[in-house]
């Protein structure tokens, strides 16, 4: 009886995401998704969404394999957790990009138990996954996602996972990356439970509802401009080379830090919105002018991120 009252619960029909934009969102993070992960593999990677769909948990869990390279998500003001599942072609490549790879060559994956330096190496993966997604909807919305999404560990075994009830509607979202010149190429699911999104709906919606309801008078238009003349510090990142803590340690003076190949004159373009991560503003290059040194904007300034400061600004 257990039994058949389980498949008939797995067979009702599935909800709708609580996010209307939730293909826009899945564009977006394909293209933010691509830029957090240049300086992670030291080469380009090429994001296409396969699936932006929602279907139910046991749907999903059924079809990933044992073992697995799986990540827990928590979100804040969620008891709900979200799940990152990477293909095991996907995991080879990451490590062994991070190792040194060739970005040229596109070895075929050799199918192995994962090591303690696997996990390790996609811990990293993992948060660039949810750092692009925060952005996506960021950029899709208008507001930023005040909910912090974070790696709280990972399991290989999707026996031992337990993210939300069988029957739970979840979004799934299916990336296939191309990695470096090669196009070495792997999958990847982010699966998260309709109840999260219903929080990230509640959170976005009442930072848009308090954009919306600012009186206008005297004193409000006064400290508009106020606002719009405040400086804001944006950060001119050349790069960001990762050491160890004993290396931190033993620098001295004139000492040389390598930077990435790419990295020698590209520069990105970050301000702080009073949130915890940082937002980009755009791609510049490093150049001189009369014996300053000065960065050259390579394109128009992020359109979505202008819009949301404009709506804040709430000007005439």
């Amino acid at each position: 009886m257990e039994n058949v009252l389980e498949r008939k619960l797995s067979n009702q029909a599935v909800g709708r995401s609580p996010l209307q934009e939730i293909d826009l969102i899945g564009e977006n993070f394909g293209r933010v998704l691509e830029d957090g992960l240049r300086p992670l593999l030291k080469t380009n990677a090429g994001a296409l969404i396969l699936d932006c769909d929602i279907t139910k948990l046991a749907d999903v869990s059924e079809n990933i394999p044992v073992p697995a390279m799986l990540g827990l998500v928590e979100i804040e003001n969620s008891e709900s957790m979200a799940l990152i599942n990477v293909s095991t072609d996907l995991v080879y490549h990451i490590v062994d990009m991070r190792m040194g790879g060739d970005p040229t060559n596109a070895p075929i994956p050799t199918t192995r138990s994962f090591t303690g330096i696997d996990v390790s190496l996609c811990m990293d993966f993992f948060q660039i996954v949810l750092d692009s997604f925060s952005k996506a909807i960021f950029e899709s919305l208008g507001v930023p996602l005040s909910e912090k999404l974070s790696v709280a560990g990972h399991k290989q075994d999707i026996t031992t996972v337990r993210i939300a009830a069988k029957t739970a509607d979840v979004l799934q979202l299916t990336v296939s990356l191309d990695i470096g010149e090669a196009a070495r190429s792997g999958d990847f699911d982010f699966i998260i439970p309709l109840a999260i999104l219903d929080v990230f709906k509640a959170s976005t919606q009442k930072a848009a509802d308090t954009l919306e309801f600012i009186p206008r008078d005297l004193w409000y238009e006064q400290m508009t401009q106020s606002a719009a003349s405040a400086q804001m510090i944006v950060h001119a990142i050349l790069d960001k080379p990762k050491m160890s803590l004993s290396k931190v340690e033993a620098l001295e003076v004139g000492q040389v830090i390598e930077l990435s190949s790419d990295g020698s004159n590209s520069v990105d373009l970050m301000i702080n919105l009073g949130q915890a991560e940082e937002f980009e503003l755009g791609k510049a290059r490093l150049g001189a002018f009369e014996g300053n040194k000065v960065i050259k904007m390579d394109g128009a300034p992020d359109t979505s991120l202008l819009t949301y400061l404009n709506r804040n600004l709430k000007l005439a």
